[in-house]
């Protein structure tokens, strides 16, 4: 075959490939492709009005805001290498500004699957938050399941607020944190 002619056909295909890629990419890419996530569904933050708080070490604030009813009364409460089911919402502004990450993000409103020392829910998903979450965690109780294995609402349910000396960001991050079950 002349390669003159086997030029200009590899040419030809090189450039119906790049037209062809080029229509999938732009077709690809419209307005709804690249939302964040939805946190419409995502509760208010609770009132912690009247509520005393527990100062740590390095700034940040808890409040208890429902203690937890643990099955077992010998449970030493969540520790940082467990795992469990729990609910979160964390916000930027001490809980006046946007919401930063939330287990109801998507509308998902049942407790989510929580590998506290890896810090990811469900299947690998990180939580997007930084080391001191185990720190919010521990010691928490958990609720308990009525007959039919449903989740109550009486687990401990904590809320803390985040100095941006610990968080890193610039305001204070306020988590809500509710705990349902801790698994062995």
């Amino acid at each position: 075959m002349n390669p003159r002619k086997m030029h200009f056909s590899n040419s030809v295909i090189l450039r119906a490939l790049a037209v062809i890629f080029s229509l999938l990419l732009f077709t690809s890419c419209d307005n709804n492709s690249f939302r964040g996530p939805d946190f419409s569904q995502v509760p208010d933050p609770v009132s912690i009005r009247g509520l005393e708080a527990d100062t740590l070490a390095n700034g940040i604030l808890i409040y208890t805001f429902r203690e937890g009813n643990p099955m077992n009364p010998e449970l030493p409460g969540l520790t940082a290498r467990d795992q469990g089911f729990m609910r979160y919402s964390i916000w930027f502004n001490a809980g006046r500004g946007n919401v930063r990450d939330s287990s109801y993000e998507g509308g998902f409103m049942e407790p989510v699957f929580t590998d506290f020392l890896r810090r990811e829910i469900g299947n690998g998903v990180p939580i997007f938050t930084g080391s001191y979450f185990n720190f919010l965690v521990t010691g928490m109780l958990p609720g308990s399941k009525d007959e039919d294995g449903e989740f109550n609402t009486d687990g401990e349910f904590r809320v803390a607020l985040v100095p941006p000396s610990v968080s890193g960001v610039s305001d204070t991050l306020r988590y809500d944190i509710e705990l349902f079950e801790i698994l062995d």
